[in-house]
């Protein structure tokens, strides 16, 4: 499927090590070519991405500082990616990184520069679908909706009417571009009554941004 490709001005930071109903990891990602390579990646475990990759006896407590390659956006050309303005994406994309800045700051020095004890870090949206607000908030409040919602889920991954998000990322050495880490992940919302339309892509940043905190965190003790 060819992807179309934007290079977005946003430096941001990725991710993972990745009302109603919550949100919810989904297993079937794409492959989208964004990472050097894909064999090393197995499927995560519970409360991890879908595909994860750990070098193993890599001494993550040297990188107290992280350098963020420009984000990049790959979306699979069709009918549906071709009606996202370009302003929503810096929009998204803007937000992702914030979220992501303000979960390393406190215990990460940003820095611009490779060297010594430097992460470097590159990512890329994969994927945004928006929520159909009407469906969604249908789904959630009418009996009937609900009982289309929860087989459509069981069938095909996919509730009526939410939102979703992918998103790849790598952590390599800023020095060497030794391959630390990297993993696939893609998120749909919940079900929620009024819900916006690009709500739930924006709690899948958010869900990505804190986890990639807390992965750092636990692999650098």
């Amino acid at each position: 499927m060819k992807r179309g490709v934007w290079g977005l001005g946003a430096l941001l930071l990725g991710v993972l090590l990745l009302a109603g109903c919550s949100a919810g990891g989904m297993k079937n990602v794409e492959k989208t070519g964004f990472l050097s390579s894909y064999g090393e990646l197995k499927p995560g475990g519970e409360d991890q991405a879908a595909l994860v990759y750990v070098k193993p006896g890599a001494d993550f407590k040297q990188y107290n500082k992280l350098m963020f390659e420009r984000i990049v956006v790959l979306l699979a050309d069709n009918a549906a990616t071709r009606t996202i303005d370009p302003a929503v994406l810096k929009e998204m994309t803007d937000y992702y990184q914030n979220a992501i800045f303000n979960a390393v700051k406190d215990g990460y020095e940003i820095v611009d520069q490779p060297g010594p004890g430097v992460a470097r870090v590159r990512i890329a949206i994969t994927e945004l679908k928006p929520s159909n607000p009407t469906a969604n908030t249908l789904s959630t409040i009418v009996p009937v909706g609900i009982i289309v919602s929860g087989a459509t889920k069981a069938t095909s991954g996919d509730n009526l009417g939410t939102g979703e998000a992918g998103t790849e990322f790598e952590l390599l050495d800023s020095v060497t571009g030794e391959r630390l880490a990297a993993a696939v992940d893609k998120r749909q919302g919940g079900k929620g009554v009024f819900r916006g339309k690009w709500e739930d892509t924006k709690e899948a940043f958010d869900y990505w941004a804190k986890r990639f905190r807390q992965r750092l965190d636990e692999l650098r003790k």
